[in-house]
């Protein structure tokens, strides 16, 4: 019995040690493997993961019910809780409790929040979004971000804008483009204003509006 007695107060007491931020990172990227990485840019998690965090990440800062998120990235309301609550074990999102249920929001003080936010900009950002709603309409001859948001990708730093700005060369109705643009919005939880000019249009350098878009940032997208 002193034997056991006294190996047991020889032997050192464990303490919890614990994670850093890169690794509870790591953690929630990779605790469920699983799922299919997106074609677009595979280091994130899932196509879910990307859209997620882009919609909380990019835009005005705001808070956002799972509800709200689940109907905006028209998926299942499980699927966003548990991909929710994995980056917030990250310290990527914050998660506030209140009597209408648990809020989330992005976590600026995270050491990876600006990195991540530029590379969300460039994968599921405005940008790869208005692309995929303007490119697969007919009679489409070239789309551009024109504005706040083309100045944020030309690299200007600054606020991330709260609206963006399309500009349509093509044969298609205001109609056609405002529905594109509605789709666009609604992913992207962002108004999207189109402008829709003609190839002669375009042509045209007597116009004073597009010569004021010509004049300031233009970011040509390129069709998925």
């Amino acid at each position: 019995m002193r034997s056991n007695a006294i190996g047991s107060a020889a032997e050192p007491t464990r303490r919890p040690v614990r994670a850093t931020g890169a690794e509870k990172v790591t953690e929630a990227f990779l605790r469920d493997v699983r799922a299919r990485a997106p074609a677009r840019f595979p280091i994130f998690r899932s196509h879910l993961q990307g859209e997620l965090l882009a919609r909380l990440l990019l835009g005005p800062e705001r808070e956002m019910s799972m509800l709200d998120l689940a109907v905006m990235l028209r998926v299942d309301l499980a699927s966003v809780m548990r991909e929710v609550e994995r980056l917030a074990r990250a310290d990527i999102l914050t998660l506030r409790r209140t009597l209408a249920g648990r809020l989330v929001a992005r976590n600026t003080e995270s050491f990876l929040y600006e990195p991540l936010t530029r590379l969300l900009m460039l994968t599921f950002g405005p940008a790869a979004v208005v692309a995929e709603e303007f490119g697969r309409l007919p009679s489409v001859n070239a789309v551009y971000l024109f504005g706040s948001w083309a100045a944020r990708y030309d690299g200007t730093p600054g606020d991330q804008p709260t609206d963006v700005e399309v500009l349509v060369i093509g044969n298609i109705t205001r109609t056609v483009a405002h529905d594109a643009a509605q789709e666009a919005a609604a992913r992207l939880g962002l108004p999207v204003h189109p402008v829709v000019r003609t190839p002669p249009q375009w042509q045209n350098d007597t116009d004073p509006f597009l010569r004021e878009i010509r004049a300031g940032p233009l970011t040509e997208l390129q069709p998925p």
